[in-house]
């Protein structure tokens, strides 16, 4: 007698579904059958499952009719085919809340989940603010796409907002080298910040309703966007560490080092990124092949009581991943695949990314922050882009 699987008691695959530990059990479990889909998604919101980064490997333009998009997994080092024919063509940047931040060659801005499929609309960017008018340009050629989607916009990062029982996800661009503009999904246009003329914002991350900034000199920012909800921000507060001496030498080195600011359980973590370049010796102005890697990386954590970044050798039982991405901070004990003490990386080079002999995407890797050696966690052909390389994000079926 063959056995029913699809007839068991929905309060049975119910109790089943909770005690699969990671995302990828709790997705073939949902596609099984119509019943087990119904057990899972009555249980999702509560599910505690491990949430490990999937990496969103490049898009294939070739030979591709299904829009079939790749994605790695850290959990088990598999990689899974998903029909994803809403990013394609899109600039995107990953975040630990489920979401993919995109922008589409008709410059809309989306939210969109790779797992369920949701997707929520956000300002063009035609109406971020700017003293020249460079949308007014019509018709777009492909170079106006290029401009925009490569160099005009640095990161999309995505901030999740609670007020009451009310939560709402916001995204904030860093745009124009030294802009920053909010904006929720039910909004028409973006609201510009007001960020110091002098320095350039690098990188955000958000706490408890609070979004901190990173200054490329090392400066912290901070406002809180909980009051954004309401239509307004109030005034942004800046805390100045003293200055670490490498700052100093960053004028000095062929390509300027990334940072990014991370917050790790209770502390907050600058990564500084030193890469090189290296180039054909009989390259010309016409023909040449530009060839970057990450040399290391350096760690600092904020001491807030004696105003310094303090260089530190040990992030604890964490790995930190950096990249197209929100910057994060995932603990190892949710997964025997991710090691502690380390920083998963990807490439953000953007300004290289156009050289036709090599595009961007190769440069990623793992770093051992106390040993400082580097290996790859990902071997394929399926990294490079000229204007999206992989990108790190959480999958979440919840959101």
């Amino acid at each position: 007698m063959v056995a029913d699987w699809s007839s068991l008691p929905t309060d049975l695959l119910s109790d089943i579904a909770t005690k699969l530990e990671t995302i990828e059990d709790f997705i073939y479990f949902s596609v099984v059958c119509r019943s087990w889909n119904h057990a899972s998604s009555s249980i999702k919101h509560s599910w505690k499952g491990a949430r490990v980064p999937w990496l969103l490997l490049a898009e294939n333009k070739n030979e591709n009719p299904n829009f079939i998009r790749k994605v790695f997994s850290l959990n088990n080092n598999k990689c899974y085919k998903l029909n994803l024919p809403e990013i394609f063509g899109a600039r995107c940047w990953g975040s630990p809340y489920g979401w993919v931040a995109m922008v589409g060659r008709d410059l809309s801005v989306e939210l969109f989940n790779p797992i369920t499929k949701v997707k929520f609309h956000f300002p063009s960017c035609k109406t971020l603010s700017h003293p020249l008018e460079y949308f007014d340009r019509i018709p777009y050629d492909e170079d106006y796409y290029h401009w925009v989607l490569q160099r005009f916009l640095q990161k999309l990062i995505v901030i999740k907002v609670s007020k009451g029982d009310h939560q709402e996800f916001v995204i904030a661009a860093l745009y124009d080298f030294d802009r920053l503009a909010l904006a929720r999904h039910s909004d028409q246009s973006w609201t510009s910040v007001f960020i110091r003329k002098y320095s350039v914002l690098i990188d955000l991350v958000s706490v408890d309703n609070y979004v901190y900034g990173l200054y490329d000199d090392g400066d912290i920012v901070f406002w809180n966007v909980r009051e954004f909800l309401g239509g307004e921000l109030v005034k942004a507060m800046e805390f100045s560490p003293h200055k670490l001496e490498i700052f100093e030498f960053f004028a000095e080195v062929t390509m300027r080092p990334s940072r990014y600011l991370i917050q790790s359980g209770s502390d907050f973590l600058m990564v500084i990124r030193d890469r090189q370049v290296v180039a054909n010796s009989d390259y010309d102005d016409y023909n040449y092949d530009i060839v970057y890697q990450t040399n290391n990386f350096k760690v600092y954590k904020l001491n807030p009581k004696a105003k310094k970044w303090e260089e530190i050798k040990d992030v604890g039982s964490v790995a930190l991943f950096v990249g197209r991405n929100y910057s994060m901070s995932v603990s190892v004990t949710v997964s025997e695949c991710l090691r502690s003490n380390c920083i998963y990386f990807t490439d953000d080079e953007y300004n290289l990314w156009d050289i036709e002999t090599d595009f961007g995407g190769h440069d990623m890797g793992v770093y051992d922050i106390n040993s400082g050696e580097r290996c790859r966690f990902y071997v394929g052909d399926d990294t490079r882009s000229s204007f999206c390389p992989p990108i790190w994000f959480i999958p979440d079926f919840r959101v």
